[in-house]
């Protein structure tokens, strides 16, 4: 019994430490969710390194206390992980709100996850050992235990997601530890008691940090090196993310992911002057408003310079502003406590979403989308086609939405042209006025459905200035000529004329893409031109690339150069491949559509996992029954048919899924884990006819894993940005397509050398 306790904990402890630590190296990362296939990647080829160590060192020695032994490193190694995660910024010298280009964030993350990803795949294999050297059983034993770390792995996503996804990320890692370490006692019983004193040394350490007294001092001590030198008023997590708020003298900054949102109470005045006052000059009667994000802090201030009958405000995370009422900054009091404010404590784009579905939507003279250019998943959500038409929903006929974009009253970089002119593009498809404001540093994109913009001259905005008495103010005469001259708005045209960038969506993120490729344009050159080059990738270019390797490996296969059973690396290559990229779009999907994966990751991730170990079960069982070539076409034609249909699948769930849609993503995801899980066995069966088992059994670990390894990394880099997760899926369901396609062939190949 107390193995197999032992072997769920395993399966339990890396579901939850794999959580975590993307957690917090996507705060580390500003938040970019394209670094959770990075993250995942370098896992995959630790623990491929920690396995196959953990077998060659198996062949010389063999021990009941390998795996307990394991298990005490592994809880000395977690809290160090998750110390430089915590730390890499400050290592690296990065300052608040500044990015990491790729290279970094991937030789960040191997570095970080070295120890506890070796140890994932060391404890596997030793724990294989153990049980089978236990049972009696030998290859059966291997099965159970890869089931039982699978049930572990599923009960911890569900635990991790409900209770201790709202704990702090160390006393999460302790809790772990204290159960390794309880287990580790357990099994070295009798055999290893000398080492009784190590281990239960480790754990009153470990339990003293759990207690009142010192509960909380690691979680302090590694925020203060994460903060080196700032004066950090605030740290929390919430379902949407990580919030900090550091604090210089009176002022405030608050941080959403690492990203400044907010600053209070001393904000940029021009700023939060120009966003609010230069928009109310189109709009005639001020009844009605909306903020999503950055309103507290002097935004809201200013809007209450106008009598509004009501302004409704929300955040992109709602711990913002519960950690700015919190601090009880003067200014963020004054705005939150009026009582035309109403305060929601929800998600903005869901705030929108469910005004614009009510039966007699509400309207508002003017909604303010006070946000970051789309760096991100999260973020790239305000900035779609289908925010838009949400939004369009509830602005008033004659009201007006604005938005911002990075400017320049100089030169716009070729990345700063595309991001503009896609946000251009995407405005145009749902509103027929789209008006810019060219600005040095912060470009005013106004839209409306009842509002010419270009009719209304400078002489009408100059008059209703004045007509509204906005004497405190930068908005007078002069400042409105000069942000209106005739001879900027036609140079920013003219400028943006040269791009052809399409419109953003939300299953084709474009706007992300030229986000990250303005950053690298700016602080990682070389980087600036790899996202310059990803831009104008084409989904036919990939095609036509997959199209000639599958012909020319069905030449050869035609040719018979390559025998039947020789296919099979290459098509649970491809199977690895796929099945990692499908665990991503859902990951991806979840993060468009609600914007909180920084919970439901573990969840997700475990539900694959139980899919793919369910289904490798399932097959395992039935290998003898059948003729196993018939079957494998089977699941390839099925991989297929599942990935032409997965974005329809994922549109169906936001549109319709309700309160359902999470299950249901769940249910998606076991599925396809379960399909890729069903190809292994079988695959493996037929490669290991004329081979050694071990020999074939390495190979076909290997494939898998490369796959899979180049699935996280491609997918989240390489496809998703330009083509989005449709032209994704599509590019996957290709690649599958012609690994069925060879399969037939070989088959073919196959029973006409039996007839000769």
């Amino acid at each position: 019994m107390k193995f197999h306790l032992a072997f769920l904990l395993m399966g339990f402890t890396f579901t939850i430490t794999q959580a975590i630590m993307v957690r917090e190296l996507m705060v580390a990362f500003l938040g970019n969710e394209l670094s959770i296939g990075l993250v995942l990647g370098c896992w995959l080829i630790l623990e491929a390194l920690g396995s196959i160590a953990m077998a060659r060192f198996l062949l010389r020695f063999s021990s009941p206390l390998l795996y307990p032994s394991l298990q005490v490193l592994l809880a000395l190694a977690l809290p160090l992980s998750l110390l430089l995660a915590f730390s890499i910024r400050t290592i690296l010298g990065v300052v608040p709100g500044q990015g990491l280009n790729l290279w970094a964030i991937s030789l960040a993350s191997f570095f970080i996850l070295l120890p506890i990803g070796i140890i994932d795949g060391a404890m596997f294999t030793a724990a294989s050992e153990t049980f089978a050297r236990y049972t009696g059983k030998g290859i059966p034993a291997i099965g159970q235990v890869y089931v039982l770390e699978a049930m572990g792995g599923i009960a911890g996503g569900i635990l991790f997601t409900y209770l201790f996804s709202s704990l702090p990320s160390f006393r999460t890692v302790l809790v772990i530890v204290a159960l390794n370490l309880i287990s580790a006692l357990s099994l070295s019983t009798g055999v290893g008691k000398k080492a009784w004193p190590l281990i239960i040394a480790i754990l009153l350490v470990d339990l003293a940090f759990l207690s009142p007294g010192l509960e909380g001092a690691l979680e302090r001590f590694a925020t203060g090196i994460q903060w080196r030198g700032y004066d950090l008023a605030f740290y929390g997590n919430s379902v949407y993310g990580n919030v900090a708020i550091v604090r210089l003298g009176e002022q405030y900054t608050l941080f959403s992911n690492g990203i400044p949102i907010i600053t209070a109470p001393f904000p940029d005045l021009n700023f939060v002057q120009d966003l609010a006052h230069i928009p109310l000059l189109f709009v005639r009667e001020p009844k009605r408003c909306l903020i999503v994000s950055g309103g507290a802090g002097g935004l809201i201030r200013e809007l209450l310079k106008y009598p509004w009958e009501r302004i409704d405000y929300a955040e992109i995370d709602p711990l913002l502003l519960k950690a700015l009422r919190a601090l009880r900054i003067p200014l963020a009091e004054e705005e939150l406590g009026n009582p035309v404010v109403h305060v929601y404590y929800v998600d903005g784009r869901l705030l929108v979403r469910e005004k614009a579905l009510e039966r007699n939507p509400p309207t508002y003279n003017l909604i303010i989308v006070n946000l970051p250019y789309p760096s991100t998943l999260q973020l790239n959500r305000f900035y779609t086609r289908e925010f838009f038409s949400l939004a369009r929903r509830i602005l008033d006929k004659d009201g007006v939405l604005v938005l911002m974009a990075p400017g320049s009253l100089t030169y716009l970089s070729p990345a700063m042209r595309d991001l503009n002119f896609s946000l251009y593009s995407t405005l145009k498809e749902t509103f027929p006025y789209v008006f810019a404001i060219p600005g040095d540093g912060v470009n005013l994109w106004l839209t409306s459905w009842g509002v010419n913009f270009e009719e209304i001259g400078v002489e009408e905005l100059v008059k209703r200035a004045g007509e509204r008495l906005l004497q405190d103010t930068i908005v007078q005469e002069r400042y409105i000529r000069l942000r209106f001259e005739p001879a900027r708005l036609s140079w920013f045209k003219g400028e943006l004329a040269v791009s052809k960038s399409p419109p953003n969506t939300d299953l084709k993120p474009l706007g992300l893409l030229y986000g990250l490729s303005f950053w690298n344009e700016m602080f990682a050159p070389a980087f600036g031109k790899y996202f310059d080059l990803l831009s104008r990738l084409r989904f036919w270019h990939l095609a036509s690339f997959i199209l000639i390797l599958t012909s020319i490996l069905g030449l050869l296969i035609g040719l018979g150069k390559l025998k039947a059973p020789g296919i099979m690396p290459l098509v649970v290559a491809s199977t690895g491949f796929g099945g990692m990229c499908y665990d991503l779009a859902i990951i991806f999907a979840f993060q468009i559509f609600y914007g909180y994966i920084y919970r439901e990751i573990a969840l997700l991730v475990a539900a694959f996992m139980a899919g793919l170990s369910l289904g490798g079960w399932f097959m395992s069982r039935r290998a003898e029954e059948g003729n196993e070539w018939n079957k494998i076409m089977a699941i390839e034609g099925g991989l297929v048919a599942l990935w032409l249909s997965f974005p329809l699948l994922l549109l169906t769930i936001y549109r319709w899924g309700g309160a359902a849609s999470t299950p249901l993503l769940l249910l998606l995801n076991a599925l396809g884990g379960f399909m890729v899980g069903m190809e292994f066995p079988l695959a493996s069966k037929v490669y290991s006819q004329g081979r050694k088992l071990s020999q074939a059994a390495g190979i076909m670990y290997g494939a898998d894993l490369l796959g899979a390894f180049l699935g996280s990394v491609v997918f989240s880099v390489g496809l998703l940005p330009p083509l989005g997760l449709t032209g994704s899926c599509w590019i996957v369901a290709l690649l599958k397509a012609g690994s069925f396609g060879l399969v037939i062939l070989s088959v073919i190949r196959r029973e006409n050398a039996r007839q000769m």
